[in-house]
Formats: C-alpha cells, structure tokens, sequence
C-alpha cells in the first residue's frame, strides 16, 4: 500500500487566483516598454503551494511556446519573472501540475485577454492574458493628445460664395464613367442615383469648399476644436472621395491647393491642427493611374500592359484585378511597387507634400489592409517631416491585438500607428447606453482597452461617437430603425419624434461626458453638436445647417460644457483611469491626477429608476461638479450620490492645497474707501482710512475689502477707468491743488532725482510710464478719448515724454502715482498693525479708453487703427432679449499664452503688492467669456474659452500659493465649478442668492467665502424688506437682518464677509451701486456716529460667535 498523502487529488478543490490588473498579481501593470521584467503571482487557496509544481506558459507570434518555471513565493504563491526584452504580444496562462500529476490550466475568461483568471480542467488550449510590449515615440503629438477633434466630410459642411461657379465647372467638364450634378437646395437629404444594377449613375454634390470650412474655423474655435480631420480631399469621381483620382491635386469642388495652404494657415493662427485622410491600399478606376475611362492624360494601368503604372496594381492571370472588397471601381493598389512607394513616400510623394502644404498628420483608412511594412515606412515618412507629427489607423476593433487576414497586427508597438480610431469605446458606451448591455459590461470593455493598449496610444485614441461610417449618432442614442428595413432613400429622411429626440439628448450628455472624461482624443463628428439626424450612408452625410437655420443647440450647449470640463481638469487627459460597476445600471470610473485631485464620474443608464452609491472621497467634503451639490465624507470613508434616471455626477476632491493660499477664519467688512466718513469730501487714505482701521480693529473684525482702488470712469466706478495698475489720485488725503502745490515742491527740491523715486520707477515701469503718457496727452486733448486724437498719438511711444506738450504733465502724473504708493503702503503698514488684512479686487476687464489698450493693443481684441472689433458682454436672457453689451475689449488669450501671460502676471503682482487677498472679479470669464462683435448686440456673441487654469499655474510658479477669492456668480457650468475647484479658490456664496430660506438656518457652501450682500446687491435691510417683510416694514426688516448676520457668523462658513451698510443696519437707500445702471452709484458715505455707536454691538455678536479676531 502506498503512503496516503493529504494533498494528492486536491485539483478540484483548490483555488489558483490570478487577477491581471490588480498589482498582487502582476507588476507592472498593462502594457510594458521593451526590456521589462514582468512580475506574475498565483495565489493558491485550499492547498499547499509548495507541493505544486507551476509553469507559465508564453506564447509569442514568429516565435512560438516557452514554458518559464514558477518558484514558491510569500503567502503561498507561486511566482515567475517574464522578460519582455523586444516589442511583441507576449500571451501567456499558467500550467499547475499537483503531486498525482493532475494539471490544471489558469487562463482568461472565455473572450478576455485579462482581468480574473479562471482555473480550466481537461483543457489545455486556455485563452491567455496579453501583454502588449512597446516601444517609446521620442516626440509625442501633445497638440493631438491633448485637443479635440472635429471630423469634417468636406462637400457637406459649408459652401463659399464661389462654390457655384468653381463646381459648375467640374460638372460641364465633359467625362465618360458616373456623371456628377449639383443639389442646389443645401437642405435637400442626400440620395443616390443609382442604375439598375445598383451601381451610380451620377454623384451628388453640394458645393461645401475648403474656403467654407476656413470661414467657418472661428465658430469651431470657440467650440474649443483644436483638429480637425478631414475626410479625403483629393481629386476622385465620387463625392466621398474615397476613390482617389489624384493624390496630389486638390479636388476641383472642394478649391485649390492654394486654398488648403490658406485652411492650413487660418487653422494654424487659431491653434487648430489638420489631420487628413490617407487612401493608400486603393485608388480609384478613374483616376490618373488607371484610368479606366480614359479622363485623365497619359495611359493608365487599366488601358495597357506597357502603361508606367501596370504594376502599381494586383492583376491577375486571367486579365482582371483584385479591388478593395471587391468593388471594382476602387483597385488595390500593389504597395511593393516602387512607383506605388515613389508616389506615397517619395521625397515629392503624397505623405510629404501634404504635410509640408499644412497637414500635421494622417488617419490611415482600411489599416487592415495595408502591411505593418508599409505602415512602418508612412511613420517614418510623417516623422522625417514633423517629429510630432501624427498617424492613426481605422481599426473597427481592438487594435493592440488585432489579427488581419490571419495575422496578428503590430499596430501599437512603436514603429507604426500612435493610435487607431476607438470604435471598441464606441461600442461600450453605446452598448451600455442604448443596446442593453449592463454597467459591469461597460467597465470590463473599458478596463480592457486600459490593460492592452501602451498608455500613449490609448492617450492618442480618436474617440469618437459619430462618423461618416455610421448612423448619425442622435438617431442611435433615440432608438431609430433597423436601417436593413428601410429603403436607401429614406436614411437622409429620417427623423426622431418628439419624445425620441428627448431621449437622444438624455444619452447624448452621458455619452458626450464619457467620451470627454475617458482616456483618449475626443472627436465631434460634423453636426452631431446640432443633434443632426440620419441613418447611415448616405443619411449620415447630410449638409451642416447654415447659422440661420440652427434651431436646436441643447447637444451643442452639451458639447461645449464637457469640452471646457476636460479643459478645466487636465488630468481627465493623462491621469489615471480605474472602472468598475456598483450595479446593473451605475457604471464609475476614476481618473487620478498626478498631484492628488480626483474626479470620479458616475453614470445611471437606467430610464426609469434612481440609484444611490457611495462614493470613496479623499477629504471630509468633496464636491458634484454636475450639480454643484456639496458631498461629506461619511464614517466609511465614502459619501452618498444619488442620480436621477440618465442621471451623471462627477465627483471631484483634491488634497487641501491646490494653487490657493488658504484663508483664515473670521469675518470681515466691505466698504471702497470713498465710503468712509471724512468731513467735506468723499473718504480717502490718511487719517480717515487709518481711523476705520481702529474701529475695525475694535470690533475683532480680520479683513477689510476696499473693492478696486484704481482710477474711476466718468460715473466714479473703479470697475472701469484709464488704467488696471494705477492708483486712484482722489483716494489721496491731499486735494488736488494740494498735490499740484506738492509737485512744484518736489520738482524743486530735486525728488525725481531721488533714489526713492528712481526705485518706485523702476519697479513700476512697465505700467506707470504708459500711464502718464496716456494721462498727459488726454489732459493736453480735454478727456477726449484715445480714438479722437492725431494719428501720431494713436499708440503710445517713449518720444511723448519729450514732447512739450505732454512732459511736465506726464511728470505731474509720475508724482501722484508715487504719493499714492506712500500712503497706501503707510495705510497698508497700519491695518497689519492692527490686525487687519486688506482684500482687493481685480476688475475683469479694462476699459477701451484706458492705458492699458493703448499700449499694448495686441494684448486685447484691437485692430490695427486700434478699435475693438471684439467686446465683452452676456447673451441674451429672460431680463434682456438682446443681452447685455460691456463695450470692454476682450483679451487676446491666444497671444497671451503665447508670451506666458506676462500682462496677467504684472497685473497680479502689482495686486499682490497692494493687497493682502485679491477678489477676482467675474471670475467665469477665465473659464469661458462672451464674445460680441463690435456694433452688434448680445444676440450676435458667442462663448469662447479662456485661458482656464494655465494662467493660474502659471502664476502660482510665479508667486506660490495664489490669495486669490473669486466672484464665481451667475451660471456656473460643470467646467466653472472644476476650473474652481481644481485651482482651491474660494468661491462666494451670497445670501441673497441663496436656493433656502435664510431666515430658517444658513447653509454655507463648501470653500466659499460667505457674504451678506455686495456692492453690486441690496444691502441685506433692503434685501429682508423687499423680499420677507409686508408693507417692507423696515423694523421688521433690521431685526430679521440682524438675526441672519449672528448666524452668518455663527455658521461654519471659514469667512464671513458683510457689507459696512449691513453691519449699520441700513436699507438701500444706502447701496452702493445698482448695475447696468450708470448714474447714481459709488456715492453712499457712512457716519462716523452711526459707526461708533454700532462699534460695541460688532464686537459683541462677533465675540458670542467665536469670530473675533485672536
């Protein structure tokens, strides 16, 4: 008898686990650079490890089987180091033999390449795991991975004045083969004219241009399109130009070469790249290389053996050739011959050429079809000529794996494509969308692109939604038709009802918010953003509505608000990505930037049901960005979510300090220095300034908000003025004969030639000199603005100074700028002596008539004689039906990255010398702003993006952590709500804007500064009376004021920031501006009474609220 041993016959009792993408498991994770060692573990359960006998079988293409020993590892595993020394697709499974020599096999799941394993018995032919081993590109395409995409079919998209005239020429060209025609009703959906046997009989053309779509490049860079593809724009019969004629000539319908120059150079000067569409496994039959009808000069390979191009095609011995799918009018093309590879990648070949002409990359149509060999070359090609240059493959599935015609394809290794169209992400969000598929399917198809692709190919992915291969994309997501039922001609004439086009839209936010939050370029297929409807060919390629007949923006709203999301949130680009299902219907995925923000996005597919999930969080409070909702971290770690039916939220925390200088609690006072009590004029610096100062002291009061202290316009607003960097001279203690009695004395007694003065100069150049040449002339022109004076004084120069006219008043302004800095520094100086900090404020814009545009006129939108020809203002709404116009000058953010916003970082260095903590005013214009043309109205503008938080990175590397509050009123859209949250600024909260009753309990949002009122409100009095108070009974209206006050304070807000005017009691007879209103404001002037005797009453509520200053 044999000894009995316990773990003999143990096979189908044990455990084997393995987990590809868990780090016990395997390290490191998913794709892997040539030349690493990847670590594998298998977990043993229910047996003794090292009684096994493990093996890992590995399986190389060209190379074969290799069986890699497993040695006994911690914990009871087994483990083995796989070298991965050269790129390939290394597979691999796990042999496991027990001591009765029983084997058991670890593989993947049935159609996986990863994620658990699963232990086979009996079978030995298991599906393996992948790794995908790859070589670095030396210069990635950043202006590719980080843009968006806009793919244009060019006859479809936007026509010139020209286009009749130039298309009408092509169609009269006598020709033999299919005819051409014009549809001259732009709106018409487009049909085929087809023979009897189905094949064309004439090709259908609307006269789009390449001139049409270069008019059109300012709409698409306010969309924040940075690409765009084109689909072919080579001379072909057809209208879809997939049949080239000519490579190296642009199609007659569509302009001339010089047009694509000029689209290149027009794109180029908007930060726009062009991506084209390369056709290279075949040509057309009527083309300059076959020539089938004879159309083209010289003999083609279809007209003769002895033709110079015969070998550029597959023929075979019986006459006939092979064709793409075996369509005949589209020849293969016989890539080994030398003309075929002369005319691709020679010197003067069509990847060069074009790329040279403007082009930065090429999408590879049918890459299947073409031989890793060629592909190889056309990537040295595009490199050789931009070493960021781009190209990318149309592969329909998995590209790290794909087998062609029973090949296994080395697409994104290194040496061939950076990428492929995504249509597996397509297929997963679509699938769990709208084709029943649940949200553990979702995630595992999106875990798997992660694990198999090299990181910078799936950061180089076109993730698209919509393409001229598929049904337009509103018809998917509303659950249009078996097209196979439907006759050809009604694919264009589709339409959604009522009902399905809201269901559309309902999808279309989720799968516009996954498409922009995953991994991956995000690609707008034409007219999607206009919820543009059709089946597929030829209902998908219908022509984009002109301006005028847009009628529906919902899905455009729904593209710019996820756009400016991603921009708002550069790690949603590069950070990490881990997706996962809580449930049947709630899919999440987290992507983790590399400085501690997160963002988890939740998805509910569901049409008709809720659902609640806990989200894990980083800190005690995290924050929706969708809905603005505040989120607490509960005692597991995690908050509640809860989303609607189709509902979404993006869950964003961050470590505590992000680019912000964190506030300190207390509370503090707003009141512009005009405001305080001085006998005889409005208030100033000097004593008054410095005995409110000692009543804010008094009380326990920490910050005091003066809002701008720069030079007023005309109404006294210091939100508009002559200049964003000077001082108000009337905010001076002195009068102004004072100050010009002082001039003459500092003159004599030799004070610009001090050394005080000479260092106030010099630190103050960039702006003062401007300044007070700006002042001396338009003292010299009686305040005429800048556009009435001579030609000769239209722009500012340094030989102003010299001129007699202007120099002894330029040296006049010098002085009180000087005078200004002394007292303010002196008044700055006081308050820190009291404790006090000083917050200022940032107007967001500068007035047309300032300095500032007339010196530096290409910072802002200015023409060349200087006039804006772009203004700020808001669009329409349900207060104006043609909005609201500014009459400021836009920034020209574009020329302003291009410097490193150096205008933005002197101003904001200026601001920090004179304040403690700066107020940006309208702080959205930063994310996005409202664009009018000059002499039009609100309804004329468009929203265009911002600098967004490069300029805020850029200054905190300036200046560190940023004291920046922002003015976040108004709409505030998910990527406003991330530009915020992501840079750790406080926001405001204002109760008079508050979703709640303020007079039950205060509900302070997260990370904002708490107000009472603004400058731009009612004063709370005024708000109380006119909004909880019958008959607006003033006694009533001050106790309630005073009861919101004691528990604005007592609420956890970190600040609480009340108007002067509150603190007094008073209503708004008080307030201090009205907007939109021009007379009447800046005026109001607080009593030096009133403020003693409410004095006791400040410190008391503030010291019983525990915010009196330490």
């Amino acid at each position: 008898m044999g000894v009995y041993r316990p773990y003999d016959h143990l096979a189908s009792t044990m455990k084997l686990i393995h987990n590809s993408r868990r780090s016990e498991y395997r390290v490191p994770f998913g794709a892997v650079v040539a030349g690493t060692t990847v670590h594998l573990t298998l977990r043993v359960e229910d047996a003794d490890a090292s009684f096994l006998v493990g093996e890992v079988r590995t399986w190389v293409d060209e190379r074969g089987e290799e069986l890699i020993p497993m040695a006994l590892g911690e914990n009871n595993t087994l483990v083995a180091d796989i070298p991965c020394p050269e790129t390939c697709i290394l597979w691999y499974s796990f042999r496991v033999t027990c001591t009765d020599g029983s084997q058991l096999n670890v593989g993947a799941r049935e159609g996986s390449t990863g994620g658990e394993a699963v232990t086979y018995m009996g079978r030995t032919d298991v599906p393996s795991f992948q790794i995908t081993v790859y070589k670095h590109r030396k210069t990635r395409p950043a202006w590719y991975e980080r843009g968006i995409v806009y793919q244009i079919f060019p006859d479809r998209y936007a026509r010139d004045k020209r286009w009749l005239e130039r298309a009408q020429a092509v169609v009269d060209k006598p020709r033999k083969g299919p005819g051409k025609h014009l549809v001259m009703d732009w709106d018409k959906p487009p049909v085929y004219e087809r023979n009897e046997d189905k094949s064309i009989k004439s090709w259908d053309f609307y006269g789009g241009s390449l001139e049409g779509i270069r008019q059109d490049l300012p709409r698409l860079h306010a969309m924040g399109v940075t690409a765009i593809y084109l689909n072919p724009i080579f001379e072909a019969q057809s209208n879809h130009r997939y049949d080239t004629g000519d490579y190296l000539r642009i199609d007659p319908m569509l302009g001339t070469e010089e047009d694509f120059r000029r689209l290149a150079t027009s794109a180029r000067e908007l930060g726009i790249s062009l991506i084209l569409d390369g056709v290279f496994n075949h040509t057309g039959d009527d083309s300059l290389y076959f020539n089938r009808f004879g159309n083209y000069p010289g003999t083609g390979a279809w007209q003769s053996e002895d033709s110079p191009w015969r070998d550029a095609y597959c023929w075979n011995e019986d006459g006939t050739y092979s064709s793409w799918w075996g369509i005949e009018n589209m020849p293969d093309l016989n890539e080994k011959s030398d003309r075929v590879r002369e005319l691709l990648l020679g010197e003067n070949g069509v990847v060069r050429t074009w790329l040279r002409a403007g082009a930065r990359g090429w999408r590879l149509d049918v890459a299947d079809e073409l031989s890793d060999e060629l592909i190889e070359d056309i990537k040295t090609a595009v490199l050789e000529e931009r070493p960021d240059g781009l190209l990318l493959g149309e592969v329909w599935e998995d590209a790290s794996n794909k087998l062609a015609y029973g090949k296994l394809r080395k697409y994104l290794l290194g040496d061939e494509l950076d990428s492929a169209m995504n249509y597996p992400l397509r297929d997963a969000i679509l699938g769990f969308l709208v084709y029943g598929e649940n949200a553990y399917q979702c995630a595992e198809r999106i875990e798997t692109l992660r694990e198999n692709y090299p990181p910078e190919a799936l950061a180089c992915c076109l993730n698209l939604l919509g393409s001229h291969d598929k049904p337009r994309i509103a018809s998917v997501l509303g659950g249009g038709p078996d097209e196979s039922q439907l006759p050809e001609e009604e694919r264009g004439r589709f339409r959604l009802d009522e009902n399905s086009m809201g269901l559309a839209k309902g999808r279309f936010w989720l799968a516009t918010l996954m498409q922009m939050t995953l991994p991956g370029v995000p690609s707008i297929y034409y007219g999607d953003e206009y919820a543009l409807e059709g089946l597929s060919d030829p209902g998908n390629r219908r022509t984009l509505p002109t301006p005028d007949a847009v009628h529906d923006r919902d899905m455009l709203n729904m593209v710019r608000n996820t756009i400016m999301l991603r921009r708002a949130l550069p790690f949603l680009i590069d950070g990490t990505l881990d997706a996962f299902a809580y449930n049947d219907d709630v899919l999440c995925y987290r992507r983790r930037g590399s400085d501690g923000q997160v963002a988890s996005v939740l998805i509910n597919h569901s049409l008709s049901d809720a659902r609640s999930v806990r989200v894990p969080i980083e800190r005690d409070f995290a924050l929706d960005l969708i809905s603005g909702s505040d989120l607490k971290r509960g005692a597991d770690g995690c908050a509640e979510v809860r989303l609607w039916p189709l509902g979404s939220a993006v869950v964003y925390s961050s470590k505590e300090q992000r680019l912000q200088k964190p506030l300190e609690r207390g509370a503090g006072v707003i009141a512009h220095i005009t405001s305080l009590p001085n006998a005889g004029r409005a208030g100033t610096l000097g004593a008054p300034a410095r005995r409110f100062i000692d009543h804010l002291a008094a009380t326990g009061l920490r910050y005091w908000q003066v809002l701008p202290v720069n030079p007023t316009d005309s109404f006294g607003s210091p939100y508009a003025g002559p200049s964003a960097f000077a001082g108000n001279p009337n905010l001076l203690e002195e009068t102004t004969s004072e100050l010009k009695r002082a001039f003459e004395r500092f003159k004599a007694e030799g004070g610009f030639t001090s050394r005080e003065f000479f260092e106030f100069a010099r630190e103050n150049e960039s702006w003062l000199d401007p300044y007070c040449a700006f002042m001396a002339v338009k003292d010299a022109m009686n305040g005429t603005s800048r556009h009435s004076w001579p030609d000769e004084l239209r722009r500012y120069h340094v030989d102003i100074f010299a001129d007699a006219r202007f120099a002894d008043r330029a040296r006049y302004h010098a002085f009180v700028q000087f005078r200004f800095e002394r007292e303010w520094t002196e008044m700055l100086a006081y308050a820190h002596e009291k404790g006090i900090e000083i917050v200022g404020d940032i107007p967001m814009y500068v007035s047309d008539d300032s300095a500032d545009a007339w010196s530096e006129p290409e910072m802002f939108s200015l023409g060349k004689d200087g006039m804006p020809y772009e203004i700020a203002g808001v669009p329409p709404d349900r207060f104006s039906a043609t909005g609201q116009v500014w009459g400021n000058p836009t920034y020209n953010w574009d020329h302003m990255r291009k410097d490193g916003y150096v205008w933005w970082l002197a101003r904001l260095r200026r601001s920090f010398k004179l304040y403690d903590r700066v107020r940006l005013d309208h702080f959205l214009g930063f994310h996005n702003y409202f664009a009018i043309p000059a002499g039009g109205t609100g309804a004329d503008g468009t929203w265009m993006p911002g600098p967004g938080i490069e300029l805020f990175q850029r200054a905190f590397e300036e200046f560190g952590p940023l004291p920046l509050i922002a003015e976040d009123l108004g709409i505030l859209t998910p990527g406003v709500r991330a530009l915020l949250a992501s840079c750790g600024f406080s926001g405001m909260d204002v109760l008079e804007f508050a979703d709640y009753d303020i007079r039950e309990q205060i509900w302070p949002h997260n990370e904002k500064v708490l107000y009472t009122s603004t400058h731009d409100t009612s004063t709370l009095v005024g708000f109380c009376q006119r909004s909880f108070c019958s008959d607006s009974d003033e006694h009533q209206a001050k106790y309630l004021a005073t009861e919101i006050i004691r528990q604005a304070l007592d609420s956890p807000a970190t600040l609480v920031m009340m108007q002067l005017q509150d603190l007094l009691c008073l209503d708004d007879d008080a307030r201090m501006n009205v907007p939109g209103v021009a007379e009447g404001n800046w005026s109001w002037q607080a009593n030096e009474d009133l403020i003693c005797d409410y004095e006791r009453k400040i410190a008391g509520v503030l010291s019983e609220t525990g915010r009196a200053r330490a």
